[in-house]
């Protein structure tokens, strides 16, 4: 790699040359000494990239011929290093300006790797954010964070249940406020540490403790302590039924109680998970099989997630688990997410009649937007909680209104369809689009009239339908006196109810009641889609849209 960065400079210096050229002029050029620089034509004449003829005595001139374009060097080295899973070296090869074509050769590299350890590689559109589970809330970041960290619970997707994690047995006092959890024995972190009881105790009272978007989901946490070392009892205000849920939730991981002070630990978390985060920067995020975890080792060895932030070569790619080049009829998996993107108006911008009168201008029945997916009739995709205005006319609306969303393509392309249907009733739109880490401190929402965000699920839908009602969802902060009394009051009525069905009733009636007064406008339910190569076995589709890493693995091609 050295020396093509030699031939790099070189080719700078001398595009295209075929003639005389001064050694000393040459060394210049590479930043080194005459005889370094003679040493490193020779290797360059070695590998045939060039034609190095020095002059025979005095008055004679050297002659250099370039016969490789650095590009075509360049792309070769490139294809190496992708060929072996090294996306770093194949990026910084390249000058910036030049790096697109790293983007379009990654297609033929991802997939499935042909060769051993079991390797799977996927393309994202972006670097992954930090992976703390106490501040993140982002559904990819989420879900890594579940294949890095366990919780004392888990939701089983297949069983539809919580089932034992860290903790494997627990119980309650019949109020609902004293709990006291067991913890396996033998666990260990990815550095090797034993886990025990005061991780568990320092994580939780982290949660309550410390600001960030979880904070809401351990507010009632008394106390935590530990009458054994491997036993956890958690006291809190007030009786609630569905703890188990929430120290299922990828917030409530556990972590080492050494670890998470320190300054990188987002970047570089270290958990009890099926996986170990080995890599992660601006080009790759790579996750290795653990071996010691408690549970069992997953089949997979490695799972590789490429950054690809070429919109052209985005949309050549087919969801995350293959690509073009693969041959056709893979298996796939599609289906709507639970959740659905929406619009919220600041009442301190457009009251009451100002935002049914918007809701129903963006209804489906009256806007036939060309957009992927489906048009939401509520915020889930079985709830129909919109019903069709008759004739509705244009709303009247502030001449200009500030529109803020965050850089996904979906709410981008659906900000910019609502934006035109908009300017349509006479209202002119000025969207901002900010990174997500921008947009989840909310210190904009003063200078904005209406957001776009959105939210999907997680595997407990039950849980997450709680948590985007009750809880901290973009919408809450423009929920008038009213609305925000009567969210509270259910989500300590709610967390109270141990029969689902009952609150499954009872979150139907909140999210009627939000839309029907157009706190919250539902928009577009998204669909999810995975294909992938036929050798890829045991994949399920996630409800956030990934797959569990540690169920799948890969088969001999036939």
């Amino acid at each position: 790699m050295r020396l093509l960065q030699h031939y790099q400079r070189l080719s700078l210096a001398y595009p295209a040359h075929d003639g005389p050229a001064r050694l000393a002029d040459i060394a210049a050029a590479l930043h080194c000494s005459p005889r370094h620089a003679r040493e490193l034509l020779q290797s360059m004449a070695d590998n045939g990239w060039l034609r190095w003829q020095p002059g025979q005595g005095r008055g004679h001139a050297s002659r250099l011929r370039l016969l490789a374009p650095a590009s075509q060097l360049e792309r070769e080295a490139a294809r190496g290093f992708l060929a072996n899973g090294d996306i770093e070296k194949a990026m910084r090869l390249l000058p910036a300006a030049a790096r697109r074509q790293i983007t379009e050769l990654l297609p033929a590299y991802l997939g499935v790797a042909p060769s051993e350890p079991q390797t799977l590689r996927l393309p994202f559109y972006r670097p992954l954010h930090s992976l703390d589970p106490v501040q993140i809330n982002r559904r990819t970041e989420c879900h890594l964070i579940r294949q890095i960290f366990d919780g004392l619970t888990r939701y089983d997707r297949a069983r539809g249940q919580i089932v034992p994690a860290l903790s494997h047995h627990w119980r309650h006092d019949g109020e609902w406020r004293n709990w006291r959890f067991h913890l396996r024995p033998g666990v260990v972190f990815h550095n090797g540490r034993a886990l025990d009881g005061e991780d568990v105790r320092q994580t939780l009272l982290r949660l309550r403790d410390e600001a960030g978007p979880h904070q809401r989901l351990f507010a009632h946490l008394a106390d935590v302590n530990l009458p054994a070392p491997l036993t956890v009892h958690i006291r809190l205000t007030r009786p609630d039924a569905l703890l188990p849920r929430r120290l299922a939730d990828s917030a409530a991981s556990i972590l080492p109680r050494e670890c998470w002070p320190q300054a990188d630990f987002g970047r570089f978390p270290i958990g009890t998970g099926a996986f170990r985060l080995e890599a992660n920067n601006d080009y790759r995020a790579t996750l290795r099989a653990f071996d010691r975890h408690w549970k069992e080792r997953p089949l997979l060895d490695a799972v590789d997630i490429w950054v690809v932030d070429d919109p052209e070569v985005k949309a050549r790619l087919d969801a995350r688990f293959c690509h073009p080049g693969e041959p056709g009829g893979q298996p796939s998996l599609r289906r709507l997410e639970a959740g659905c993107s929406y619009l919220a108006a600041n009442p301190a911008r457009l009251d009451s009649v100002q935002r049914r009168a918007l809701a129903d201008w963006l209804h489906p029945a009256v806007w036939q937007a060309p957009l992927p997916g489906e048009a939401a009739l509520g915020m889930l995709p079985q709830w129909r909680h919109r019903p069709a205005p008759i004739q509705p006319p244009a709303p009247r609306l502030p001449a200009t209104l500030r529109l803020a969303t965050y850089q996904l393509p979906d709410h981008i392309e659906l900000a910019e369809a609502v934006a035109r249907r908009l300017r349509d009733a006479g209202c002119r739109i000025e969207l901002t689009v900010m990174p997500y880490p921008d947009f989840a401190r909310c210190d904009w929402l003063d200078g904005a009239d209406l957001l776009l965000s959105g939210e999907a699920m997680a595997d407990d839908v039950d849980f997450g339908v709680y948590q985007w009602l009750c809880q901290d969802a973009g919408y809450h902060c423009w929920l008038e006196a009213a609305a925000r009394h009567r969210m509270r009051a259910a989500e300590q009525q709610l967390a109270m109810e141990p029969d689902a069905e009952r609150r499954w009733q009872g979150y139907e009636a909140l999210a009627r009641a939000l839309v029907a007064e157009a706190s919250l406008i539902p928009l577009r339910h998204h669909e999810q889609a995975m294909a992938f190569a036929p050798q890829l076995q045991d994949v399920t589709l996630a409800q956030c849209g990934w797959m569990d890493f540690d169920q799948a693995w890969l088969a001999a091609p036939d």
